[in-house]
C-alpha cells in the first residue's frame, strides 16, 4: 500500500508489528535480486506501545525512535513500515480475466462485498492463472489485502510528524513472500526447489508459513508467544539477586555485574535436559512447546491435505524467539522433523554482526517492485 511518491535508493524500514520494534536501513538491487543491509537496531518500547500491529502510543514511539536514530547515526528520510495485526484482511481470490484497469474494482468488490460500511484501503498482486472447472473460462489468481484507511493514514501521519517521507505500508506476510521468492537458506537449502515451513517466534504471537517453491501458500498468525519463558527467567534472575552464582544463573549466563534484570533469549537454554533442575522455567517451556507443536502440526497437516503437498522438508525459525539456545534442537525432537534457525539467506547481505532472524520482515519490506 503506497503512502506517497517518496523515492530513493536507500530506505529505512520499521517493523512495527509489536512493541519490540525493529529497524533496518538498506537498499534492494533489482538487477541481481539482493537486499543490502547497512544498519539495524531493536527498539524496545513500553508494553502495548504497539497494540495488535497498530500505533497506541505515538509520543513514546516517536521519542524512542529519535533516540535510536541518534545513537545509530541514521538520517535516512524515506521510510517503509511493515506490520501485521487482526486489522489486516488478506484473501486469495480467483477472478475472471479482465483488462488491467478493471482488476482493482473487481478485487475490491470480491474482497469487501457490496457493503460500503467500512472505508478500506486495498492492494493486491496477481500471482497465477486458473481455469474454471465448469466453464473452462480463464481466471486470474489474486492475493488481496485490505486495511482500514484510517489506520493507513495514522501510520503515514506518524512518519510525517517525525519529518520523514512515508513510502509504503507493507505487511509482514507480503514481506516474507518477496524475500523468499528465491535464494539459498543456510548455505544448502534452495528455496525455489522445495517445500518449507517458516515459523516466526515472537513474544506475543507466532506466525506459521508454508512456503512451496518460493511462494507462501498458507500463513497462520496465532495468538501466543514466548514471552512467558522470559518472564519466568527474569523473575528467577531477580530472586537470585546479588547472591553467589547458582547453577541456574550460570546456565542463563547471569553474572553479578549485570545491572539490567532483563534476560536475553540467547541466555536461556531450552533443551529439556538443561531445564531438569529449573521446574518453573521447565513448566513455562513445556506449555510453550505444547502450543507451538500443536499449531505447527495442525497447519502442516491442513496444508498437505488442501494443497496436496508430498512432504515438508525442513522447518526454519526466525523472530526474537529463534535466539533461544537449542530451541531448534528441542523443537526438532518434539516434531520429529528437521528444524533449523534461519541464519543466512543468499539474497541478503549485511554487516559483520548482522542477525537475520530478527530482521526478516525488514529485509522483505525493502524489496520494492512498484
Amino acid at each position: 500500500m503506497a503512502f506517497s511518491t517518496g523515492k530513493g535508493s536507500q530506505y529505512m524500514v520499521l517493523d512495527m508489528s509489536s512493541s519490540n520494534l525493529k529497524l533496518a536501513v538498506g537498499s534492494y538491487n533489482s538487477k541481481i535480486g539482493v537486499v543490502s543491509i547497512e544498519k539495524v537496531g531493536v527498539v524496545p518500547l513500553e508494553m502495548d506501545s504497539v497494540n495488535d500491529g497498530q500505533i497506541a502510543d505515538s509520543f513514546g514511539i516517536n521519542m524512542a525512535l529519535k533516540h535510536a536514530w541518534a545513537k545509530l547515526g541514521i538520517s535516512t528520510k524515506n521510510v517503509i513500515i511493515t506490520t501485521d495485526g487482526s486489522f489486516m484482511h488478506t484473501r486469495d481470490l480467483e477472478i475472471p480475466q479482465v483488462a488491467s484497469g478493471q482488476i482493482s474494482d473487481m478485487v475490491k468488490y470480491e474482497l469487501m462485498g457490496q457493503s460500503n460500511s467500512k472505508d478500506m484501503s486495498v492492494d493486491y498482486i496477481v500471482y497465477g492463472d486458473a481455469v474454471d472447472p465448469d466453464t473452462n473460462a480463464k481466471k486470474l489468481k489474486v492475493r488481496a489485502t485490505a486495511a482500514p484507511t484510517e489506520t493507513v493514514t495514522a501510520f503515514r501521519d506518524f512518519l510525517k510528524d517525525m519529518e520523514k517521507t512515508p513510502v509504503a505500508l507493507d505487511t509482514n506476510q507480503n514481506a516474507v513472500r518477496k524475500l523468499f521468492e528465491g535464494g539459498i537458506i543456510n548455505g544448502n537449502v534452495n528455496v525455489a526447489q522445495t517445500t518449507l515451513l517458516l515459523i516466526e517466534l515472537n513474544a506475543a504471537t507466532t506466525t506459521v508459513t508454508i512456503l512451496e517453491k518460493g511462494f507462501p501458500i498458507l500463513t497462520r498468525r496465532l495468538q501466543f508467544g514466548h514471552n512467558s519463558i522470559r518472564q519466568v527467567a527474569e523473575s528467577m534472575k531477580k530472586l537470585q539477586g546479588g547472591d553467589n552464582q547458582s547453577s541456574l544463573a550460570r546456565r542463563l549466563n547471569i553474572t553479578k555485574s549485570d545491572s539490567d534484570l532483563s534476560v536475553d533469549p540467547s541466555d536461556i537454554d531450552l533443551w529439556h535436559e538443561s531445564l531438569a533442575d529449573a521446574p518453573a522455567l521447565q513448566s513455562a517451556a513445556n506449555a510453550y512447546f505444547k502450543s507451538l507443536t500443536d499449531a505447527v502440526s495442525r497447519t502442516a497437516q491442513f496444508a498437505i491435505s488442501k494443497f496436496h503437498i508430498d512432504s515438508i522438508s525442513t522447518c526454519f525459525l526466525y523472530g526474537s524467539g529463534a535466539g533461544y539456545k537449542k530451541i531448534d534442537k528441542e523443537l526438532s525432537s518434539q516434531l520429529s522433523t528437521q528444524v533449523e534457525t534461519l541464519n543466512t539467506l543468499s539474497t541478503v547481505n549485511g554487516p559483520k554482526d548482522f542477525m537475520l532472524p530478527q530482521f526478516v520482515n525488514c529485509c522483505g519490506a525493502l524489496i520494492r517492485n512498484d
